[in-house]
């Protein structure tokens, strides 16, 4: 009886000992999970996300930029190389179709996605890395090989991955003069 009713009591400290470490372990996971975010994304999600950029890539390389711009979400905020910010799709196609008409009608770019870090499940921050030949300058010479980076935040909107937020920078880009 004695020794039943040790066993009883060791089992019971054994289940609350085990309980207990069973606790912390969920909590550092969870706090583990919390720190890197970037691991939540499903398959489907990061394969969805690049083939946003190739579109955007694929608009851009054919000059139409109402096709660039059917990967971005129509409150888009987007920030080019040179800091003009454009605050909707339209304003952004209308700032490309020009683009395409002149300075870039006959740029060809590529874009390589870099990183996704899923900041929740339907938001995630993405770098890229693009490269342009093919463009000109304002005075009309030759701009050659141009690359830079892009951030894109983007936002998984009923079902389907978009653009809410572009900053651009241009690696060759010149540092704007001083106001006089």
């Amino acid at each position: 009886m004695w020794r039943d009713t040790m066993n009883t009591r060791v089992e019971r400290i054994l289940g609350i000992v085990l309980v207990f470490f069973a606790a912390i372990l969920a909590i550092d996971l969870a706090r583990a999970a919390a720190d890197h975010p970037g691991n939540s994304g499903a398959p489907e999600d990061e394969a969805a996300i690049k083939q946003v950029v190739a579109g955007f890539s694929d608009g851009w390389n054919s000059h139409d930029a109402h096709a660039m711009c059917l990967s971005l979400a129509d409150d888009v905020q987007w920030v080019s190389w040179r800091g003009e910010v454009s605050h909707n799709r339209k304003q952004v196609e209308d700032d490309h179709a020009a683009l395409f008409a002149g300075l870039y009608k006959s740029s060809h770019r590529t874009d390589t996605v870099k990183a996704i870090r899923y900041l929740a499940p339907d938001l995630a921050s993405v770098d890229n890395f693009w490269s342009m030949t093919g463009a000109k300058t304002r005075d009309g010479s030759d701009w050659p090989y141009r690359a830079g980076y892009v951030n894109f935040l983007m936002a998984k909107r009923s079902g389907r991955w978009v653009i809410i937020v572009s900053h651009t920078a241009d690696f060759n880009a010149k540092a704007p003069d001083p106001p006089r």
